[in-house]
């Protein structure tokens, strides 16, 4: 039994790990057969994983289709940036309250490097940095509960990313870096109010950029 449920867990993790990086894109038919092929498992802990992220809504039940890889709706997107200006907005102030602002010191100047160096090649990078200022304030704030909340919508965060990154552009993102260097400085000087605005602005570019490539 133990060795069944590692497998089902094992299958989960790479199956969930393929959908949240779109490898599996938004709509793909999902065959139990192929997928424990591939896994070199049987159907079982596959029908057990398909399942679990049934409910977490990143596989989609079609009547006469079987599974699908859920679409990522507009409603979908509005929802994360909705959580996101709630949480983030009020961790921004929460971190301006800190005396020890070294951490997010050293982060800047990182931001200001890899603008100086950003091209096509340094996007990804850029991507995966920046999506860790949003986890260091986080994690400054010493919140364990708040973290891990962020952690699951970072989920959908990237999900979103990984499916209409291939349309970003590199100056899309050297605008995503000076944003973040503003709401640092912001939160570095201690400004409350204007580290939550500087989050929201933030927040509210992303939202219509995302929906200009719907």
């Amino acid at each position: 039994m133990k060795t069944a449920k590692n497998k089902k867990q094992q299958v989960y993790e790479k199956l969930r790990g393929e959908i949240l990086s779109c490898k599996l894109e938004p709509g793909l038919p999902i065959h139990e057969a192929n997928l424990a092929a591939g896994y070199g498992v049987s159907k079982t802990p596959v029908r057990e994983a398909i399942r679990q992220l049934e409910r977490e809504g990143l596989v989609s039940s079609v009547p006469g289709r079987g599974s699908i890889v859920s679409f990522i709706s507009s409603g979908d997107i509005h929802e994360v940036f909705e959580i996101r200006e709630m949480i983030e907005c009020e961790t921004a102030a929460k971190a301006a309250q800190l005396d020890d602002k070294s951490e997010l010191i050293k982060r800047r100047e990182e931001l200001y490097r890899l603008k100086e160096k950003l091209d096509q090649d340094a996007a990804e990078e850029g991507w995966d940095f920046c999506d860790d200022i949003h986890m260091v304030i986080m994690e400054i704030v010493k919140n364990r509960k708040l973290l891990q909340m962020y952690r699951d919508v970072l989920d959908s965060i990237s999900r979103i990313r990984n499916n209409y990154g291939r349309k970003f552009s590199c100056r899309r993102l050297e605008f995503i870096i000076d944003e973040h260097i503003l709401v640092l400085d912001a939160i570095i000087d201690g400004d409350e109010e204007l580290a939550q605005k500087r989050v929201r602005d933030h927040l509210v570019n992303g939202y219509q950029y995302i929906n200009s490539l719907t």
